[in-house]
């Protein structure tokens, strides 16, 4: 039994027993602007409140700098070889769901000694001329529910899934290898960013953080870690924004410009039930389920991670769009400060929310305080008791404080015991 299958005879042991089809969009429950709550039965109804769930309008005002002096960008790639087509046509899902083309992958893998030539020219000249085709611009987003919600009546329950058209999936697989091989090569991200990136991986990002937490302890220090949660991540990528961050890490003009093109005049109509809806205009965000979504985001949010600026008392990490910010010091008091300094400070993480259009849920994101340190009780000191632990409050919102945290899958607690995650 291989790694993966062990993962996936988990996932079904986890989720509830089904007769397997497709679970139907329930009724719906949404506020009403008054203070109370209505019902939304009708399937139109229910678009409309998953397109403005999923596609969030672009923001009134660009927070891209006018006269931005950019540094020289890597040169422009050579053309698409022929073993990079046929790489990542053999790497497709053969019985994947398809696209608004309605071209299956396995037609595309079985055709390839016939098509190899046409999609090699038409990959050469979309980069090269900088254009993009339109169809390709439009797509089908299937409606599911996130596994694991205890209410399917909210639509927050729910998550998109974009079905793209086979070939645009095909070129933009190409592009996103190309700029996560120049990443790695030239160090355009923090080191301290797992995912979207080959060869850093969740156990990488875990490891990362217990090495933060323990290098505190031999230090005689205590560590504080603040997990923060971005809401609606990849759908409030503004892209002004994101073409902005990705010149100002010398992301070759080629590819900026392509990114331009892929995400301008998007459209797409949301399926769930039985029910297809009316073309729906995108301006904004990153696409999920394209192959170039990961990498984009990775490079959307790195400012992020480049915000601690103590070396030795401050550091982040972050898996994609999961960024956790770790301070080190000799009691909660400081490291507190030092959390509460690293998102209010100018550049801090609140300035970088405001920028990137992405605002930290706070009812979601929590502080847990690590240490196996405890001190004497002033007033008995034979007893023990935990160190002080003061309340983190960020834009007037108390974060909640927890003793364990599942970061990536994994239950990390505050004593590094694994208990809960073994259990």
């Amino acid at each position: 039994m291989t790694a993966t299958d062990i993962w996936t005879a988990n996932k079904y042991l986890k989720e509830p027993v089904g007769d397997g089809g497709s679970p139907r969009i329930l009724t719906l429950w949404v506020k009403d602007g008054q203070g109370g709550e209505r019902q939304v039965n009708d399937s139109k109804d229910k678009a409309v409140i998953f397109a403005k769930l999923f596609f969030p309008p672009l923001p009134a005002d660009s927070t891209v700098p006018a006269n931005y002096e950019y540094p020289d960008p890597l040169p422009d790639p050579p053309q698409i070889r022929k073993a990079q087509l046929d790489a990542q046509v053999n790497r497709l899902s053969p019985y994947k769901a398809y696209g608004p083309d309605e071209i299956a992958n396995i037609v595309i893998q079985k055709c390839l000694d016939l098509l190899s030539d046409y999609l090699l020219y038409i990959f050469r000249a979309t980069l090269s001329l900088g254009i993009y085709y339109d169809p390709w611009r439009e797509f089908t987003t299937v409606v599911l529910r996130k596994p694991g919600k205890p209410n399917y009546e909210t639509p927050k329950a729910h998550r998109p899934i974009a079905l793209l058209s086979t070939v645009a999936k095909v070129l933009t697989a190409i592009v996103a290898e190309d700029i996560s091989r120049l990443v790695e090569q030239h160090q355009l991200l923090p080191p301290i960013h797992f995912g979207g990136c080959p060869g850093r991986t969740t156990t990488d990002a875990i490891h990362y953080l217990v090495h933060c937490i323990k290098g505190a302890w031999q230090k005689n220090n205590v560590a504080s870690i603040l997990f923060l949660d971005v809401e609606g991540a990849f759908p409030n990528a503004v892209t002004d924004r994101l073409l902005h961050n990705l010149r100002r890490r010398r992301i070759p003009a080629a590819y900026v410009t392509f990114v331009k093109q892929l995400l301008t005049g998007r459209h797409t109509k949301l399926k769930f039930d039985d029910f297809v809806s009316e073309s729906i205009n995108i301006l904004n965000g990153i696409g999920q389920g394209d192959p170039l979504s990961m990498i984009l985001y990775v490079l959307y949010n790195a400012d992020l991670l480049e915000i601690p600026g103590d070396e030795e008392h401050e550091n982040a990490l972050g898996y994609v769009d999961d960024v956790a910010l770790v301070a080190t010091g000799k009691d909660f008091n400081e490291t507190t400060q030092r959390l509460q300094h690293m998102m209010t400070k100018e550049d801090g993480g609140l300035q970088w929310s405001r920028e990137h259009n992405s605002r930290f849920e706070t009812s979601k994101s929590v502080v847990m305080h690590a240490t196996r340190r405890t001190q004497a009780d002033p007033e008995d000191g034979n007893s023990r008791i935990s160190l002080d632990r003061p309340p983190l409050h960020i834009e007037g919102r108390h974060i909640q404080e927890v003793t364990n945290f599942k970061y990536l899958g994994v239950q990390v607690d505050a004593q590094l015991n694994w208990k809960e995650q073994a259990q």
